[in-house]
């Protein structure tokens, strides 16, 4: 499944995230990111990713590009992507970094040059040292269904020693900047304790039961800096611990509808991080994968017990589309265009039963659904039932394409594009591929219909709306 606030990246992927992280505060000047790329696809364009700022610019024949990035005014992390590739990058204020890099060899031929080099290549060397696995396997690459927890806890460790090690040996021979020092062993830090949420989860999975977790187990959570991790809540490392942190409140299945289970719950995230804005970011990122009656029931709680504005605003509207999303509600309108650019609103199927897809051409699960889909509208050929596929955030060409050599426009079905996620925001999608039944009156019949795949599941349920 394709989750819906996730960045597809393939290749390298970002050290520090696209979100800038706010260290030293300065005048703003301008910086320059410039470079030469080896064996790159020429013609695209590069671009930097600084905070909410994006800077772009066309790639040469020769493989040069230069970038000018106005108004920085605080030192920050940054992401540099290209030809679906992405790698991270340090900036301060007046910078003039160049880079160096052969496609052919990404994973070691990374290099930076002039102003600001120091941090850089540190970041570049620690991916292909640690990422690639060029200085051992990582702890998720070593794990077996038949590792223990405490194994697992010596796996996790060894592998934190020895990046700390590394950016201690690393900032000796090559000065760095203290802040950004502090950053580098916090995201070790924040990893080692995802590395250790992560493994009962991959226990269950592998091997289809739950592991055992001795006692203590999880008393990791206390070597945590409480005071940085509040600070930092935003930064994507951090919400990539707070999001395994749901594994685990929730080890053995999702949230009951149960306001009971919420405040014990709100307790062990307490126990853990303290009454902290990283307990309510922790709590919040976990309810928001819930079913639509569990997260209903936790509301009352959550806003009793939550403290930052930010997520009580967010949940609050997350809940009014929960409810506007319920069984017997009007489904949210919507027009857009079809592979002939032709306008086409959901109002347009009043009277059939529609099946609608949530999707995009970059999901493989998505495409993996469309044999079965393919049979589904076979299956009821002839029928009151129209198929209508949304691609979110798709690119034209591409979706054009795939429409057409998938066959996904034609009697009964209606392909549309969605070049934002407004109309997926409207339904609440969480995930690709989602799919939703809507009656013949317009109002919803199911949110969380069954997938093409499942067989006899999507028969009856696509039957109980047509009765209806």
């Amino acid at each position: 499944m394709c989750k819906l606030f996730l960045l597809l990246v393939v290749g390298v992927t970002s050290f520090f995230a696209l979100g800038a992280t706010q260290l030293s505060r300065v005048s703003p000047v301008v910086t320059i990111v410039e470079g030469h790329l080896d064996h790159a696809p020429a013609g695209d364009t590069i671009r930097l990713y600084c905070g909410h700022q994006q800077t772009k610019a066309v790639v040469g024949p020769g493989g040069d590009f230069k970038l000018i990035v106005n108004g920085l005014s605080e030192a920050s992390f940054a992401s540099l992507a290209y030809a679906r590739q992405r790698t991270a990058l340090y900036l301060t204020p007046g910078d003039r970094l160049r880079l160096v890099l052969d496609f052919l060899y990404f994973e070691t031929s990374l290099r930076y040059g002039g102003r600001g080099a120091t941090a850089n290549n540190y970041l570049a060397q620690s991916l292909s040292r640690f990422e690639y696995g060029h200085a051992g396997p990582r702890p998720q690459d070593q794990r077996t269904p038949v590792t223990t927890a405490p194994q697992m806890r010596q796996l996790a460790d060894a592998f934190r020693q020895k990046r700390h090690a590394f950016l201690t040996t690393y900032g000796a021979a090559h000065p760095l900047p203290l802040a950004f020092q502090q950053q580098a062993g916090l995201e070790i830090d924040v990893e080692w304790a995802r590395h250790l949420l992560d493994f009962p989860g991959y226990h269950r999975e592998a091997t289809q039961q739950a592991a055992e977790v001795p006692v203590g187990y999880y008393d990791f959570l206390q070597a945590l800096p409480r005071r940085q991790l509040d600070e930092q809540v935003e930064w994507e490392p951090v919400l990539r611990l707070l999001a395994a942190y749901g594994g685990r409140l929730l080890p053995n299945g999702p949230l009951p509808a149960d306001s009971a289970e919420v405040r014990r719950l709100y307790a062990q995230a307490t126990t853990d991080f303290g009454p902290s804005r990283a307990r309510d970011w922790a709590m919040y990122q976990m309810l928001t994968f819930q079913a639509p009656t569990a997260l209903l029931a936790a509301y009352p709680v959550f806003r009793t017990l939550n403290r930052d504005s930010t997520l009580s605003r967010n949940m609050r509207q997350l809940v009014q589309r929960e409810l506007r999303m319920q069984p017997g509600q009007p489904a949210p309108t919507f027009t857009l265009l079809d592979q002939s650019g032709h306008a086409v609103s959901l109002h347009d199927f009043r009277g059939k039963v529609v099946y609608l897809d949530f999707w995009g051409t970059w999901c493989a699960p998505c495409r993996q659904e469309l044999p079965a889909r393919a049979r589904l509208l076979q299956q009821f050929a002839g029928r009151e039932v129209v198929f209508v596929s949304i691609a979110v955030n798709d690119a034209a060409a591409t979706w054009q394409r795939v429409v057409a050599t998938e066959h996904l426009a034609g009697p009964a079905q209606v392909a549309l594009r969605s070049p934002d996620p407004t109309v997926a925001a409207a339904y609440n999608v969480q995930s690709f591929p989602t799919y939703l039944l809507i009656g013949r009156d317009g109002r919803i019949q199911l949110t969380a219909a069954p997938r093409p795949s499942s067989g006899p599941a999507v028969t009856e349920a696509i039957e109980q709306a047509l009765q209806q």
